[in-house]
């Protein structure tokens, strides 16, 4: 049963489904998308919140202030995304870890990520959410996560544009021999 609070009011059940023209089949496939993107969200804030700016490299520091302005971005994605989630009568994910290992991402990094990582990780995100997007609005009807996954979606191609705006030869070089 889910638990919100609003309008000052405390943590208040919801026992009845909501309707809202959409039935409940689609509101369900909905949220299996929603706790999808809320899984690679998930992975995404882990890893920009573990990425370095690596002090040796150009721009180190301000680089550092980049992740930490994008990871504060991406958990207000996080909370946006499971507030939509809740709207439709679902449950987020019981465990952290089961939200982790349902990601579409790849939720194992090996050190700190570095930016083109990120960057990689933004873009793969940002194809996942257009075809979720598409699904959200032809296949389901709902109007109102299409919405949400589009500004999500626009969001998540700033923070791919601003990455990639502050990538140096040095980093596409090293880049170049990981692959």
């Amino acid at each position: 049963m889910a638990r919100t609070s609003f309008y000052g009011h405390k943590n208040v059940d919801v026992t009845i489904q909501p309707n809202i023209g959409l039935d409940a089949s689609s509101r369900q496939s909905v949220v299996e998308i929603l706790n999808l993107l809320l899984a690679d969200e998930a992975v995404l804030s882990f890893k920009t919140h573990k990425a370095d700016g690596h002090p040796g490299e150009d721009g180190g520091s301000d680089l550092q202030s980049l992740y930490d302005a994008q990871y504060k971005q991406i958990q207000d994605i996080l909370k946006e995304i499971a507030e939509r989630v809740s709207i439709l009568g679902g449950s987020d994910p019981k465990s952290l870890e089961e939200l982790i290992d349902s990601a579409r991402l790849d939720s194992k990094p090996n050190d700190a990520p570095g930016i083109l990582h990120i960057l990689g990780d933004h873009e793969a995100f940002i194809r996942f959410l257009r075809e979720d997007a598409q699904k959200c609005s032809e296949l389901y009807d709902d109007q109102g996560t299409f919405a949400l996954l589009v500004s999500v979606m626009c969001l998540h191609e700033k923070m791919a544009w601003i990455l990639r705006s502050n990538i140096t030869s040095g980093q596409l070089d090293q880049g170049k021999r990981t692959q």
